[in-house]
C-alpha cells in the first residue's frame, strides 16, 4: 500500500519583496511539478500577511519528492525573501 503524504510549508516572509517572491515562487511550483508531478499551491495567513504556507498533496514518493523540493527551492532563491531570523518550516501529514 502506498502513502500518500501532504506537505505543509510555512514561513514568514519580507513583504516589501512580495511581488518577486510570487514570481519566484510560481516559477519554482512549476518546475517542481514538471519534475515530480505534485502541483503546489500558495496560501497566506489571513491575520499576518507576512506568514506564507506552500500546500503540496498526494505525494506518493517521499525521497524524490523532498529532494527535488529542496533542490528547486535553491535554484529559485526562494530563502532570500524570508523575513530575518526566519526559517521555512515543513510538515508532513497522511490520511488517518
Amino acid at each position: 500500500m502506498t502513502v500518500r503524504i501532504d506537505y505543509y510549508i510555512y514561513y514568514r516572509i519580507d513583504t516589501t519583496r512580495e511581488a518577486a517572491l510570487l514570481a519566484a515562487l510560481s516559477a519554482m511550483q512549476a518546475s517542481l511539478q514538471a519534475a515530480t508531478g505534485v502541483a503546489g499551491r500558495v496560501r497566506r495567513r489571513l491575520d499576518d500577511p507576512q506568514t506564507w504556507m506552500e500546500v503540496y498533496e498526494g505525494v506518493n514518493n517521499q525521497r524524490l519528492f523532498e529532494l527535488e523540493l529542496g533542490c528547486h527551492v535553491q535554484s529559485h532563491g526562494l530563502y532570500d525573501f524570508l523575513a530575518p531570523e526566519s526559517v521555512r518550516h515543513l510538515e508532513r501529514f497522511r490520511a488517518a
